[in-house]
């Protein structure tokens, strides 16, 4: 009887797979454009060589159901976290970028405000419909048109909490002072409805690295910093 148990203990022992070392993996950044493509050139402007990658979702001309098309972008961005995470084994500590301009500012948020801890992640948003008023280093900033209409919007409602963000996450906003004057969409002004989000985007230089470097990476209280630029 003793010896069956110990065939039985050294055969399961034989059998059992050995751990997958994870891979140092370079640094990786996500980007994810507006509609019909609008700064799509973030992918020119990656930071610390990280390696650009497009997440792609409804957005042409004839995708306009901004709920669904969100939702769609939220699902194909945590796939390429899944791919990257578990598929290629990357190690967690692998340098991840996450870049989106207004309706992938969305995309992007969500995807920030849920993923699971324990990452290095860090993310930029380009005029964030759902921008929060807090953490500004304007006063009296109104925040994104989302938090300001009485229905829920793309990507949620309301403007996103203070400490939404689970990672440091940069969210930048043009202002009054800016040359095409505030974006409507994330410094709620004369917009009402959600229209918007076709038309009221002033000039972006979209150069992520450019901009981290001038606002700085995280860590950032409350996981945000929330800036009106210039």
């Amino acid at each position: 009887m003793l010896w069956s148990l110990l065939a039985m203990t050294c055969t399961a022992t034989a059998s059992a797979a050995p751990a997958r070392a994870a891979n140092a993996c370079g640094p990786i950044m996500f980007v994810i454009p507006g509609y019909q493509d609008g700064g799509h050139e973030m992918l020119d402007h990656a930071p610390a060589g990280a390696n650009p990658v497009r997440i792609p979702y409804p957005n042409s001309a004839t995708d306009i159901n901004l709920y669904t098309d969100v939702d769609a972008g939220v699902a194909n961005l945590r796939t390429a976290l899944y791919n990257l995470y578990v598929k290629s084994n990357c190690d967690l500590g692998t340098k991840v970028y996450i870049a989106g301009f207004s309706l992938g500012a969305l995309v992007a948020g969500t995807v920030l405000e849920t993923e699971p801890p324990g990452r290095n992640i860090q993310g930029i948003l380009f005029s964030d419909g759902r921008r929060q008023s807090q953490e500004s280093n304007w006063p009296g900033d109104p925040g994104g048109l989302i938090g300001h209409i009485p229905v829920s919007g793309p990507g949620g409602s309301g403007l996103r909490p203070l400490d939404g963000f689970k990672y440091p996450t940069l969210s930048l906003c043009n202002g009054p002072r800016s040359a095409g004057g505030a974006d409507g969409i994330c410094f709620m002004s004369s917009i009402t409805d959600l229209g918007g989000y076709f038309s009221s985007h002033p000039f972006y230089s979209f150069d992520v690295a450019d901009e981290l470097r001038i606002h700085g990476e995280g860590p950032y209280p409350n996981n945000l910093r929330n800036r009106v630029i210039p």
